[in-house]
Protein backbone atom coordinates (compact mmCIF):
# COMPACT_ATOMS: atom_id res chain seq x y z
CA UNK A 1 0.00 0.00 0.00
CA UNK A 2 1.58 3.00 -1.39
CA UNK A 3 0.46 5.98 1.38
CA UNK A 4 1.07 9.92 0.84
CA UNK A 5 3.60 10.99 3.63
CA UNK A 6 6.81 11.51 1.32
CA UNK A 7 8.46 14.94 2.31
CA UNK A 8 7.40 17.58 5.29
CA UNK A 9 6.99 21.08 3.99
CA UNK A 10 7.68 24.17 6.17
CA UNK A 11 4.07 25.20 5.39
CA UNK A 12 1.39 24.25 8.64
CA UNK A 13 -1.45 21.82 8.73
CA UNK A 14 -4.53 22.56 7.13
CA UNK A 15 -7.90 20.93 8.97
CA UNK A 16 -11.11 20.38 6.80
CA UNK A 17 -14.34 19.83 8.54
CA UNK A 18 -17.65 21.20 9.38
CA UNK A 19 -18.65 23.91 11.30
CA UNK A 20 -19.01 22.06 14.73
CA UNK A 21 -17.48 20.43 17.32
CA UNK A 22 -18.09 16.53 16.59
CA UNK A 23 -14.83 14.72 15.60
CA UNK A 24 -12.51 17.69 14.86
CA UNK A 25 -13.20 19.57 18.43
CA UNK A 26 -10.13 17.23 19.76
CA UNK A 27 -8.09 17.86 16.95
CA UNK A 28 -8.46 21.82 17.56
CA UNK A 29 -7.79 21.52 21.15
CA UNK A 30 -5.19 19.40 20.97
CA UNK A 31 -3.49 22.26 18.77
CA UNK A 32 -4.47 25.23 20.93
CA UNK A 33 -2.84 23.37 23.41
CA UNK A 34 -0.32 22.18 22.21
CA UNK A 35 0.95 25.37 20.24
CA UNK A 36 0.57 24.41 17.16
CA UNK A 37 -0.62 26.85 14.12
CA UNK A 38 -3.38 25.17 11.98
CA UNK A 39 -5.41 26.50 9.68
CA UNK A 40 -8.96 25.04 8.89
CA UNK A 41 -11.61 25.13 6.00
CA UNK A 42 -14.56 24.31 7.96
CA UNK A 43 -17.87 24.62 5.36
CA UNK A 44 -20.76 22.47 5.52
CA UNK A 45 -21.13 21.95 2.29
CA UNK A 46 -17.99 19.34 2.58
CA UNK A 47 -20.73 17.53 4.46
CA UNK A 48 -20.97 13.51 2.94
CA UNK A 49 -19.46 14.70 -0.42
CA UNK A 50 -16.28 12.86 -2.64
CA UNK A 51 -14.99 16.26 -2.99
CA UNK A 52 -13.56 19.09 -0.53
CA UNK A 53 -15.99 21.83 -2.25
CA UNK A 54 -13.25 24.54 -1.95
CA UNK A 55 -10.73 23.02 -4.18
CA UNK A 56 -12.32 20.24 -6.00
CA UNK A 57 -9.86 17.80 -4.49
CA UNK A 58 -11.47 14.04 -4.13
CA UNK A 59 -11.34 12.56 -0.71
CA UNK A 60 -9.95 9.39 -1.78
CA UNK A 61 -6.97 11.51 -1.58
CA UNK A 62 -6.84 11.10 1.85
CA UNK A 63 -8.49 7.37 2.10
CA UNK A 64 -11.70 8.50 2.18
CA UNK A 65 -14.48 7.98 0.37
CA UNK A 66 -16.48 11.28 1.61
CA UNK A 67 -16.00 11.33 5.42
CA UNK A 68 -13.93 13.40 7.18
CA UNK A 69 -11.92 15.52 8.99
CA UNK A 70 -9.49 15.50 7.18
CA UNK A 71 -5.65 16.47 7.42
CA UNK A 72 -2.91 17.77 5.09
CA UNK A 73 0.51 18.98 6.09
CA UNK A 74 3.06 19.35 3.21
CA UNK A 75 3.27 15.89 1.46
CA UNK A 76 1.02 13.95 4.27
CA UNK A 77 -2.89 13.63 3.54
CA UNK A 78 -4.75 11.37 6.02
CA UNK A 79 -8.46 10.65 7.54
CA UNK A 80 -9.91 9.34 10.46
CA UNK A 81 -10.06 11.58 13.71
CA UNK A 82 -8.07 9.20 16.08
CA UNK A 83 -4.87 9.55 13.21
CA UNK A 84 -5.38 12.93 13.17
CA UNK A 85 -5.13 13.83 16.71
CA UNK A 86 -2.42 11.62 17.56
CA UNK A 87 -0.25 13.21 14.41
CA UNK A 88 -1.62 17.30 15.87
CA UNK A 89 0.18 15.76 19.08
CA UNK A 90 3.06 14.29 17.52
CA UNK A 91 4.27 17.27 15.83
CA UNK A 92 3.34 19.77 19.38
CA UNK A 93 6.20 21.08 20.43
CA UNK A 94 4.71 21.53 23.81
CA UNK A 95 4.30 17.29 23.71
CA UNK A 96 7.47 16.66 21.84
CA UNK A 97 9.06 15.05 25.24
CA UNK A 98 6.32 12.93 25.76
CA UNK A 99 7.44 9.41 26.61
CA UNK A 100 5.78 6.05 24.68
CA UNK A 101 4.04 5.27 27.52
CA UNK A 102 2.34 8.68 28.28
CA UNK A 103 1.30 8.55 24.11
CA UNK A 104 -0.79 5.62 25.06
CA UNK A 105 -2.97 7.00 27.65
CA UNK A 106 -3.19 9.60 25.48
CA UNK A 107 -4.37 7.32 22.30
CA UNK A 108 -6.26 5.43 24.70
CA UNK A 109 -8.21 8.32 26.57
CA UNK A 110 -8.66 9.64 22.68
CA UNK A 111 -9.88 5.97 22.06
CA UNK A 112 -12.85 6.39 24.79
CA UNK A 113 -13.83 9.44 23.46
CA UNK A 114 -14.49 8.51 20.15
CA UNK A 115 -16.28 5.49 21.44
CA UNK A 116 -18.49 7.91 23.30
CA UNK A 117 -18.97 10.47 20.49
CA UNK A 118 -20.35 7.07 17.73
CA UNK A 119 -22.63 6.16 20.36
CA UNK A 120 -24.00 9.15 21.45
CA UNK A 121 -24.51 10.65 18.00
CA UNK A 122 -26.08 6.89 17.33
CA UNK A 123 -29.14 8.32 20.04
CA UNK A 124 -29.59 11.51 18.71
CA UNK A 125 -29.37 10.92 15.20
CA UNK A 126 -30.82 7.41 14.61
CA UNK A 127 -32.21 5.78 17.65
CA UNK A 128 -34.39 8.20 19.35
CA UNK A 129 -36.18 8.55 15.87
CA UNK A 130 -38.30 5.50 16.73
CA UNK A 131 -37.63 5.28 20.57
CA UNK A 132 -36.90 8.67 22.56
CA UNK A 133 -36.78 6.69 25.69
CA UNK A 134 -34.53 4.06 24.82
CA UNK A 135 -32.07 6.86 23.42
CA UNK A 136 -32.45 8.73 26.54
CA UNK A 137 -31.82 5.56 28.56
CA UNK A 138 -28.90 4.72 26.54
CA UNK A 139 -26.84 8.04 26.94
CA UNK A 140 -27.53 7.60 30.73
CA UNK A 141 -26.27 4.07 30.55
CA UNK A 142 -23.17 5.05 28.64
CA UNK A 143 -22.01 8.06 30.17
CA UNK A 144 -22.68 6.58 33.67
CA UNK A 145 -20.43 3.82 32.77
CA UNK A 146 -17.39 6.00 31.21
CA UNK A 147 -17.66 8.77 33.69
CA UNK A 148 -17.55 6.35 36.57
CA UNK A 149 -14.34 4.90 34.88
CA UNK A 150 -12.88 8.51 34.63
CA UNK A 151 -13.49 9.51 38.13
CA UNK A 152 -11.92 6.01 39.40
CA UNK A 153 -8.69 6.90 37.52
CA UNK A 154 -8.45 11.05 37.11
CA UNK A 155 -6.61 12.23 39.45
CA UNK A 156 -7.43 14.93 42.46
CA UNK A 157 -5.06 17.02 41.73
CA UNK A 158 -2.97 18.50 38.62
CA UNK A 159 -3.40 16.48 35.26
CA UNK A 160 -3.88 12.83 33.81
CA UNK A 161 0.40 12.63 33.14
CA UNK A 162 1.31 14.33 35.78
CA UNK A 163 2.34 16.82 33.73
CA UNK A 164 1.95 20.94 34.40
CA UNK A 165 0.04 21.36 31.52
CA UNK A 166 -3.26 19.13 29.92
CA UNK A 167 -2.21 16.82 27.06
CA UNK A 168 -4.76 14.73 25.02
CA UNK A 169 -6.24 13.00 27.66
CA UNK A 170 -7.06 15.41 29.51
CA UNK A 171 -8.60 17.38 26.51
CA UNK A 172 -10.19 14.30 25.51
CA UNK A 173 -12.48 14.39 28.80
CA UNK A 174 -12.96 18.16 28.48
CA UNK A 175 -14.03 17.79 25.05
CA UNK A 176 -16.49 15.52 26.18
CA UNK A 177 -18.47 17.57 28.72
CA UNK A 178 -18.09 20.95 26.83
CA UNK A 179 -18.90 20.34 23.49
CA UNK A 180 -22.41 20.19 21.73
CA UNK A 181 -21.88 18.07 18.98
CA UNK A 182 -22.86 15.34 19.42
CA UNK A 183 -21.82 15.24 23.50
CA UNK A 184 -24.52 18.05 24.55
CA UNK A 185 -27.37 17.06 22.04
CA UNK A 186 -26.93 13.59 23.80
CA UNK A 187 -27.42 14.96 27.42
CA UNK A 188 -29.89 17.21 26.50
CA UNK A 189 -32.12 14.45 24.78
CA UNK A 190 -30.84 12.54 28.43
CA UNK A 191 -32.53 15.23 30.59
CA UNK A 192 -29.90 17.24 30.98
CA UNK A 193 -27.23 15.24 32.04
CA UNK A 194 -25.39 16.41 34.78
CA UNK A 195 -21.41 15.30 34.70
CA UNK A 196 -20.81 17.57 37.65
CA UNK A 197 -22.07 14.56 39.92
CA UNK A 198 -18.40 13.40 39.33
CA UNK A 199 -16.69 15.73 41.18
CA UNK A 200 -12.95 14.50 39.69
CA UNK A 201 -13.89 14.56 36.35
CA UNK A 202 -15.63 18.22 37.05
CA UNK A 203 -12.61 19.38 38.67
CA UNK A 204 -10.16 17.92 35.76
CA UNK A 205 -12.07 19.66 33.48
CA UNK A 206 -12.01 22.53 35.20
CA UNK A 207 -8.45 22.84 35.52
CA UNK A 208 -8.35 21.72 31.77
CA UNK A 209 -10.28 24.43 30.81
CA UNK A 210 -8.70 27.39 32.92
CA UNK A 211 -5.20 26.68 31.40
CA UNK A 212 -4.61 29.66 29.85
CA UNK A 213 -3.93 28.24 25.57
CA UNK A 214 -7.08 26.06 26.46
CA UNK A 215 -9.42 28.80 27.47
CA UNK A 216 -8.17 31.37 25.11
CA UNK A 217 -9.29 28.13 22.41
CA UNK A 218 -12.95 28.09 24.35
CA UNK A 219 -13.40 31.67 24.71
CA UNK A 220 -12.88 32.37 21.20
CA UNK A 221 -14.45 29.06 19.16
CA UNK A 222 -17.26 29.32 16.78
CA UNK A 223 -17.45 25.53 16.80
CA UNK A 224 -17.49 24.20 20.02
CA UNK A 225 -21.09 24.56 21.14
CA UNK A 226 -22.13 25.27 17.62
CA UNK A 227 -25.65 23.70 16.57
CA UNK A 228 -26.09 24.02 13.10
CA UNK A 229 -29.37 20.82 13.23
CA UNK A 230 -31.45 23.05 15.94
CA UNK A 231 -31.37 19.74 18.47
Amino acid sequence: LRLICRKMSSSVPHFVYIPLAGRGELTRLIAAAGGVEMTESADMANLTKPEIQETGESKKNYMSPSGMPLLSHGDLKISQSGAIEAYIASISPRYKDLTPQQRAVDMMFIGIKEELLVNCAKAVFTTQKTDKDKAKQEVITLLDMWFAIFEEKVPNDGFVQGLLFPTAADLAVLNVTTAFMPFGAATKLAGEYDFGKWKKVKALCDRTAAESAVADYLKNSTYTEANPFGL
